[in-house]
């Protein structure tokens, strides 16, 4: 997430990076209905405000695309296809687009802010003031690739010829697989192909271990991966098989409180029978098979995750210097899932289920490939409180409830956990409408999708405005007995 050179510089420093995510990665075979699912927790500011937009196909384009946080350019496509994108406000909707789905199918989550380690980055320097970086791989990729292999290699090729300008991973899905790629330093990388019937969880470290470079269906990677580690030393071939993280990934005393919890909780709410210490975050598996098969309603769970009924809770306990990092942290600028069913069209079959600011005071809204437009406000937002904007309204809410979280958060949530289930419902009928008309009817199919988004958008939109009020209302009460002063 977000990692400026500054910033990078003072993270390294202090050892507790200020900008970060969590990603999770499910395959087909372990997910409940056959559904490939790419997630995350986008964090970095809560009053950076988003803008969800979707940008129509385009042709006979010209010119160069130009970062907005560093010198990076790439040559614009002639065509590009229509993607979705949640941009930050300050990039006009032009960069830092984050997640989103295009066309052709492609989905994509960038980035996971990783570090790599300091002896590779001595020999192989990330390249601050040109290379690529979060801010442009959505916007510069997901219009012109047509796969999820596709998408991950296009990546490592600019790795390679402009350098990365910060460490990331990146996560691309289409209707056949999902790819998962890490850098490893300026221009090393690695990208693995998702095991069909495994999850994977990722909290700001690299995660990768394993390379065959024989193996070209589950592996690709820069060509002197291994031995440009041989060569300055990451790697010994003495030491036995190339290990990724060993070579080029930084594993310090703060990854065992910021990263290792996470990691380590989601694994164990996915395989509650797994012997693993958090402590030992050097040997977490990389690819897990769940003991129950996985749902988006578990991935959400999941993103919404902060320790519950533990001493580390942080916002239960309140305790804003609780050393383990929650994966639901309040600076959360929204949190995604992508969902890819394999068995329906395009239009319905393709989800982002998107909720704006904090996961664990947050409404996950579903928005189908297929649909046209938002509602307006939905591309409002700066960073200062407004009223057009959809992203401040959700944001009013969850600030609300952060000023006592015991009185006011199980209200809202228990609100939002009936609400995402009664739209769960709906979605069921709403699809099983579509495919009857799809076909014979496109226009009408259009139609019926395109009013199912408009009043779900505007359902959570009206639930969070009675939310806000009743918890305003309280606090409103709590204030009047507070300072009352009885008497006429």
């Amino acid at each position: 997430m977000k990692i400026t050179v500054l910033a990078s510089a003072i993270a390294l420093l202090s050892m507790g990076p200020a900008m970060a995510c969590t990603t999770i990665l499910v395959g087909d075979k372990a997910s409940d209905d056959g559904s490939f699912i790419v997630a995350r927790n986008e964090d970095y500011s809560a009053t950076n405000a988003k803008h969800m937009v979707i940008h129509p196909a385009v042709d006979n384009q010209q010119g160069e695309f130009k970062s907005h946080s560093n010198d990076f350019t790439w040559p614009l496509p002639k065509s590009a296809m229509r993607y979705t994108a949640i941009h930050d406000f300050d990039t006009q909707d032009k960069s830092m687009g984050e997640e989103g789905f295009n066309s052709a199918g492609v989905g994509i989550s960038a980035t996971e802010t990783i570090y790599n380690s300091k002896t590779a980055l001595t020999a192989d320097p990330y390249v601050e003031k040109t290379g690529i970086t979060e801010d442009s791989i959505q916007t510069v990729i997901l219009p012109v690739v047509k796969t999820a292999r596709e998408g991950a290699e296009m990546l490592g090729k600019i790795i390679e010829q402009k350098g990365a300008g910060e460490g990331f991973g990146v996560a691309f899905v289409d209707s056949k697989e999902v790819w998962y790629l890490e850098t490893g330093s300026g221009h090393q990388w690695l990208a693995v192909r998702l095991p069909a019937d495994k999850y994977f969880v990722s909290a700001n470290q690299g995660r990768l271990h394993q390379y065959d470079p024989s193996d070209t269906t589950n592996y690709m990677a820069s060509p002197t991966l291994i031995s440009f580690a041989e060569k300055h030393g990451l790697y010994h071939p003495k030491d036995g098989a190339f290990d990724f993280h060993k070579a080029y990934s930084r594993d310090v005393e703060n990854d065992t409180v910021y990263n290792y919890p996470r990691v380590w909780t989601l694994q164990h709410m996915f395989n509650p029978a797994l012997k693993t210490t958090v402590e030992d975050g050097k040997n977490f598996p990389v690819f897990l098979k769940p003991e129950k098969k996985i749902s988006v309603a578990d991935v959400k769970r999941a993103l919404r995750n902060h320790y519950q009924n533990t001493s580390h809770d942080p916002y239960a306990n309140n305790n804003p210097k609780e050393p383990w990092r929650p994966t639901s942290v309040f600076r959360t600028q929204e949190s995604h899932i992508l969902q890819v069913r394999p068995n329906l069209p395009k239009a319905i079959g393709e989800v982002q289920y998107v909720a704006y600011g904090m996961s664990t005071l947050g409404v996950y809204v579903p928005y189908y490939q297929g649909m046209s437009h938002y509602l307006p406000g939905y591309d409002k937002g700066a960073d200062q409180a407004s009223d057009d904007s959809v992203n401040w309204k959700f944001r009013k809410l969850q600030t609300l409830v952060m000023q006592d979280y015991n009185a006011y958060a199980p209200d809202v949530q228990r609100a939002y956990l009936v609400f995402e289930k009664q739209i769960a419902g709906k979605q069921k009928t709403m699809e099983q409408e579509y495919l009857k008309l799809y076909k014979s009817e496109p226009k009408k199919a259009q139609e019926l999708l395109q009013t199912f988004e408009d009043k779900t958008m505007q359902d959570a939109l009206n639930l969070t405005d009675s939310l806000t009020n009743q918890v305003f209302s309280k606090m409103t009460h709590a204030t009047d007995m507070k300072y009352h002063f009885e008497g006429a």
